[in-house]
């Protein structure tokens, strides 16, 4: 028998003689020295016996009250129909104190407030129809190869770049012993003058960085002379896997990159284009991986 049903179970025989609070917290005292439980604890036990409570260890505590079902269910049914409430919404209307819906919604309905994630543009059936076939073929197409697959794949966009970007603040940390002064650094504001630039981008790093002169817009025939007098050099230099095997393009379906002249150089040069649907920058590394790091 544990410690505290043991008192309990002497309590209620002290209790059964017609023993006053005192006078059974005076014995559980002479009985269990410092180890015994306080009058209050004991004058509230021989209370619930005196009331016909047969099981003290079962009763209510005092303090902070518990959570009824019923509370728990309206406060469900509550989010259920606007799950947008702020917590003094439900709160209002059941009653209950904010504190006590908040504890409600994380520990009893495991629920967290989060915000709506944005998606470049909504998507019609035959969108995400698309974009589930380009990712099982895909995929499919890896299951099959591996990842040489991967290793073939260039992915190229255009960007606007800063011409000139501070550096971070995490990136002045230096380490020092304790008691060394630190550096200052002074603040500065990134530069407004904004360049084109052209990142082609494989699993092994960036490959090239053009920069599109000013006023120049990237048409399709700047775009096959990008390809030609400079894509092309910087593979032979950089990634020469690809004098044996070809590389396969994944771009998006702007008009430069899906115009007629710059399907035919790929063609001539029999060089594969991935199928890419359209509004769709979390099927490619260029929009997912490598953009947010230059951010």
């Amino acid at each position: 028998m544990g410690e505290i049903p043991y008192k309990i179970v002497c309590e209620k025989v002290e209790c059964a003689r017609g023993r006053t609070a005192r006078q059974c917290h005076q014995g559980l005292q002479e009985a269990c020295g410092e180890s015994a439980l306080p009058y209050r604890t004991v004058a509230r036990w021989v209370k619930a016996f005196n009331e016909g409570h047969p099981n003290v260890a079962d009763m209510l505590r005092p303090g902070r009250p518990s959570v009824s079902d019923a509370d728990v269910q309206a406060v469900a049914a509550l989010m259920d129909s606007d799950c947008r409430q702020t917590i003094r919404q439900p709160a209002g209307q059941t009653g209950l104190a904010p504190t006590t819906v908040l504890h409600i919604l994380k520990e009893r309905l495991s629920m967290r407030k989060i915000a709506s994630r944005w998606v470049p543009h909504q998507l019609t059936e035959m969108q995400k129809w698309l974009r589930y076939d380009a990712a099982r073929t895909h995929l499919e197409r890896y299951e099959r190869e591996g990842d040489a697959f991967l290793r073939r794949i260039i992915t190229l966009d255009e960007t606007w770049a800063r011409l000139y970007q501070p550096e971070l603040k995490r990136q002045s940390n230096e380490w020092r012993h304790h008691g060394s002064p630190r550096r200052s650094k002074f603040r500065q504001n990134p530069s407004n003058v904004k360049v084109m630039v052209i990142l082609v981008y494989d699993c092994d790093g960036v490959i090239l960085t053009h920069t599109v002169p000013p006023q120049q817009t990237v048409t399709a025939q700047y775009y096959c002379s990008f390809l030609e007098h400079n894509l092309r050099p910087a593979l032979r230099k950089k990634r020469r896997h690809f004098l044996q095997n070809a590389p396969l393009i994944l771009h998006d379906n702007a008009r430069p990159h899906a115009a007629q002249t710059v399907t035919d150089l790929f063609k001539r040069w029999s060089w594969e284009v991935l199928y890419h649907p359209p509004y769709s920058p979390d099927l490619s590394p260029w929009d997912y991986d490598l953009i947010p790091k230059m951010d």
